[in-house]
């Protein structure tokens, strides 16, 4: 009857141990800047022909305020042969983490709303599936075909794990 109750007991803390391992939430790296996590993004997508956008770029056409956010960076095709465009954003905290996706969301809208039908008719599939991902305090979108978005937000969530 002991060995019994030792090897239940034994059973009992190796169980518990196996859910508290498997239970427990994925950390989420918060010491690497946008630049870091985007260059991370751009380095596994099938073109080479991002630059990084000015934050004239962010300020103007995304009209998103810069100021207080800890980091950000938006890459955008420099060949003007797709409208292939990612971004990252890495706010202070949780609050400025969802204006930051409504902001991004926003401009998402303005640029859809804005579109020529003339222009590029076959990259506007791109911009209809863009997306908006948060992994701890770090936004990022991507206008993309849908096997580079996957990909994308893939390296994005590995390059954010601890």
């Amino acid at each position: 009857m002991k060995n019994y109750r030792k090897v239940l007991l034994l059973l009992t803390a190796a169980m518990l141990c196996l859910l508290a391992a498997c239970g427990g939430s994925a950390k989420v790296r918060d010491d690497l800047s946008a630049k870091e996590v985007s260059d991370s993004v751009a380095a596994i997508l099938t073109q080479d022909s991002f630059t990084t956008a000015p934050d004239s770029y962010i300020t103007g056409s995304m009209k998103m305020n810069l100021s207080g956010y800890k980091s950000s960076e938006v890459k955008i095709n420099s060949k003007g042969v797709n409208i292939d465009e990612i971004g990252v954003f890495q706010a202070n905290d949780e609050a400025q983490t969802a204006e930051i996706k409504q902001a991004v969301e926003d401009y998402l809208q303005r640029y859809k709303d804005r579109w020529v039908p003339a222009y590029m008719p076959g990259e506007r599939p791109k911009l209809d599936s863009a997306e908006v991902k948060i992994v701890g305090n770090y936004v990022m979108y991507a206008i993309l075909s849908d096997s580079d978005r996957t990909a994308a937000f893939d390296a994005f969530s590995k390059a954010l794990q601890s």
